[in-house]
C-alpha cells in the first residue's frame, strides 16, 4: 500500500503532465491498434481473394475514415500505404509525448526524493554519522532512488500501455478469426507460467545484488578514503582480497539474475515462436477453407506480436514494482530516522553575541547503557576571556566543544550563551557567531581560498573577503606555506586535503575559523601537529588577534593552554582541577604531573 500511495502522491503533484502523458498514452494505443487494419486492407486490395465481405468493428471504422471507397486497385493500395505511414509519424508524436512527460514524471520524482534526502541527512546529529557507512548512503541514494524512478516513470508508462494495447487486440483478433484467436492464445499460457516461474528468481537475485552493491560501495569508498593507511600498514592484498569476496558476492546474484533472466527470454522467444507457427499452419488451413483472407493473416500476426509484448513488458514491471517496493522501504528507514532538534531552524535569532559562556551541572551519558561522559561539569566564562581545558585521553574533553556547537544535547543540567538556554537560540544562527577548529581538520576539495573563506564566502561575498582571508592565514602561520605552492591561494586541494601535511591542515582549519570573524572561538587539540616553535607563534598570534573573542582552547600540551585565563583539568568527565598555569603547576595535581612529564618529553627529545 505504501507504493501505491507514493506513486498516486506523485502523479498527484505532477497533475498536468501525468494527464498529457496518459492521453497521448492512450491515443498512441489506439493508433498502434489501428494501423494493422490498414495494412489488412491494402494486402486484400493486392491479392486475387479480394476482401472480406465483413471486415468487423474495427475494419469498417478504418473504411469509414478512407477518403475514397473500398477497391481492388494499386490505388487504393497507395491510399492505405499513405494512411499507414501518417499514422505511423502520429505514432511518433504521440509516443515522444507520452515518454516526454511520464519520464519527466519520473525525473522530477528522483529530483525531489534525492533533495530530501540530502536535506534530512543535513538534520541527522553527528553520532548518527559516525555508526553510518557513508557508502552505504552513496548507495541509498543512486541505485535505490533508481529503482524508484523506474517505477514511477517507464513501469507504469509500460503498465498502461498494456493495460489499452492488450485487450484492443485481443479484442480484434476475435473479430477476425474466433478460432485463430484461441490457438493463438495456448502459447500464451506458457508464457505466463514462464513469467510467474522466473520473476520471483529474477527479483530475488535483483535484490541480493542491491543489497551487494551497497556492501562493495561502502567497503571501496572506505578503502579509498583511508588509502594512507592501506599503504602505511601494507594491506594492499587484504584489501584486494577483501573486495574480490564482496564483488565474487555480487557477481554470483548478477549472473544469477542474467541466467535467470537469459532463460526467461529464451521462453518469450520460445513461445513467440510457437505462437507465429500455429498461427502460420492454422491460418494457412483457414484461408483454403475461404474463411480467411490473406490481409487478415497479416494483421492477426501483427495483433499477435502485439500481445505478446504486453506480458513480456508486465513481467519487467513486476520486478520493477518489488524491487522499488524494498527500496522505497530502505528510503523510508531514513527518512524516518527523527532529526536531530539542535539541527532543525528555528528559535530566537540574535543580530549579535557577547561570547558568555556558562555550564550549569552539565550530565552527559551517549547511550542508556554507557558510562557518564561529562559529570556536573559547571563553570562560567566572561566575553573576552580564554578558558583552557585539558585531561587524558577520554576525560570529556571534545564533548564539551559538541555541547557548544550543539552537535549533542546533554542529559541533564544547562548550558547558557549570554545567560540564555542554548536550546532557545536558532542552532544555525547561534553557529555563526563561533569558530570552530575540530581535531580532525577537514579539508574540502577546493582552493585553498575557498577553503579557508568557507564561512566568509557562504553568502556570496565574494572577493571583497579576500582580505580577511590573507589576514587569517597570516595569524595561524600559514602564509609562508600558502605563496610557496605553485597556485598560491588558488592550489587546488585533493580530497580531504591530501597534498598538504597534518600541520599544514591545522592551520587551515585555524585560519577557516579566524576568516569568520567569530565571536567564540573553539580549539579542540588542533595543534598537535605543529612544532613548538610554530605553535608558539600561533598562540601569541591569537592572544592578540581574540581579545575580544571568547576562547576555549582543548589541549593535550601543557603549553597550549599556559596563557589561558583560567584553566580546567578533567579526569573521567568531571572538573578535578582549575586556576591559573602557575596555580595548577603549585598544586602537585594532574595538572603538575602532565606539565612534569611533558617537560622531561621535551628535554630527552
Amino acid at each position: 500500500m505504501r507504493t501505491l500511495r507514493f506513486i498516486i502522491e506523485q502523479y498527484k503533484a505532477n497533475l498536468g503532465w501525468f494527464a498529457i502523458g496518459m492521453v497521448t498514452l492512450i491515443l498512441g494505443s489506439l493508433v498502434q491498434t489501428i494501423i494493422p487494419i490498414y495494412i489488412k486492407l491494402s494486402v486484400d486490395a493486392a491479392s486475387p481473394q479480394g476482401f472480406n465481405t465483413d471486415e468487423g468493428l474495427a475494419g469498417r471504422l478504418a473504411l469509414s475514415a478512407l477518403p475514397v471507397e473500398m477497391r481492388q486497385d494499386m490505388n487504393f493500395v497507395l491510399t492505405c500505404l499513405g494512411v499507414v505511414v501518417a499514422l505511423s509519424l502520429l505514432l511518433g508524436v504521440f509516443t515522444f509525448m507520452k515518454r516526454f512527460y511520464l519520464i519527466r514524471i519520473s525525473r522530477r520524482t528522483e529530483y525531489n526524493l534525492k533533495k530530501k534526502m540530502y536535506a534530512h541527512l543535513q538534520n541527522q546529529p553527528a553520532r548518527w554519522f559516525d555508526t553510518t557507512r557513508s557508502g552505504g548512503i552513496m548507495s541509498l541514494m543512486t541505485s535505490d532512488v533508481e529503482a524508484v524512478r523506474m517505477m514511477i516513470g517507464p513501469a507504469v508508462m509500460y503498465i498502461g500501455g498494456t493495460m489499452f494495447l492488450f485487450p484492443a487486440s485481443l479484442l480484434i483478433m476475435f473479430s477476425l478469426n474466433t478460432l485463430l484467436t484461441w490457438l493463438a492464445l495456448i502459447p500464451l499460457v506458457g508464457l505466463t507460467a514462464a513469467t510467474i516461474w522466473f520473476n520471483p528468481r529474477v527479483r530475488k537475485y535483483s535484490l541480493r545484488s542491491q543489497e551487494d552493491l551497497e556492501q562493495l560501495s561502502a567497503r571501496a569508498q572506505e578503502n579509498f578514503a583511508g588509502a594512507r593507511v592501506v599503504k602505511a600498514f601494507s594491506r594492499e592484498e587484504f584489501e584486494i582480497k577483501e573486495l574480490q569476496d564482496h564483488g565474487e558476492t555480487y557477481l554470483a546474484n548478477k549472473l544469477g539474475q542474467a541466467r535467470n533472466q537469459a532463460m526467461f527470454q529464451s521462453c518469450i522467444w520460445g513461445f513467440s515462436g510457437l505462437g507465429v507457427l500455429i498461427i502460420l499452419y492454422f491460418g494457412a488451413v483457414e484461408i483454403a477453407g475461404g474463411r480467411f483472407t490473406a490481409g487478415d493473416f497479416a494483421a492477426f500476426i501483427l495483433y499477435n506480436l502485439q500481445l505478446y509484448w504486453p506480458m513480456i513488458a508486465l513481467g519487467w514491471v513486476t520486478m520493477l514494482f518489488v524491487r522499488a517496493s524494498a527500496s522505497l522501504k530502505r528510503i523510508d528507514r531514513l527518512i524516518a530516522t527523527p532529526p536531530d532538534a539542535a539541527q532543525v531552524p528555528g528559535g530566537f535569532v540574535p543580530q549579535a553575541i557577547e561570547g558568555e559562556i556558562e555550564f550549569q551541572s552539565v550530565k552527559l551519558r551517549y547511550a542508556p547503557d554507557l558510562p557518564l561522559a561529562l559529570e556536573d561539569v559547571s563553570f562560567k566564562l566572561e566575553p573576552g576571556r580564554t578558558l583552557g581545558i585539558v585531561g587524558q585521553v577520554g576525560s570529556g574533553k571534545s564533548t564539551i566543544a559538541s555541547l557548544l556547537l550543539r552537535l549533542i544535547a546533554p542529559t541533564e543540567g544547562r548550558i547558557l550563551i549570554d545567560a540564555r538556554p542554548i536550546e532557545d537560540y536558532d542552532p544555525h544562527k547561534l553557529r555563526g557567531f563561533i569558530g570552530y577548529v575540530p581535531q580532525d581538520s577537514f579539508l574540502f576539495s577546493d582552493t585553498i581560498a575557498n577553503n579557508i573563506g568557507l564561512a566568509v564566502r557562504k553568502a556570496g561575498i565574494g572577493n571583497s573577503s579576500d582580505a580577511v582571508i590573507r589576514n587569517a592565514v597570516k595569524v595561524a602561520e600559514f602564509e609562508e606555506e600558502v605563496l610557496s605552492l605553485p597556485g598560491g591561494y588558488d592550489t587546488m586541494l585533493g580530497e580531504r586535503g591530501v597534498n598538504l601535511s597534518g600541520g599544514q591542515k591545522q592551520r587551515a582549519a585555524i585560519a577557516r575559523a579566524l576568516a569568520a570573524t567569530p565571536t567564540i572561538l573553539i580549539l579542540d587539540d588542533c595543534l598537535s601537529a605543529v612544532d613548538t616553535d610554530t605553535e608558539e607563534r600561533i598562540l601569541r598570534n591569537l592572544k592578540s588577534e581574540t581579545r575580544s573573542i571568547s576562547t576555549v582552547i582543548i589541549a593535550q600540551r601543557i603549553s597550549t593552554v599556559a596563557h589561558a585565563d583560567e584553566i580546567m583539568v578533567l579526569d573521567q568527565g568531571r572538573i578535578t582541577e582549575r586556576g591559573t598555569d602557575a596555580e595548577l603547576r603549585s598544586g602537585g595535581g594532574l595538572y603538575a604531573d602532565l606539565a612534569r612529564r611533558q617537560q622531561l618529553a621535551a628535554e630527552l627529545a
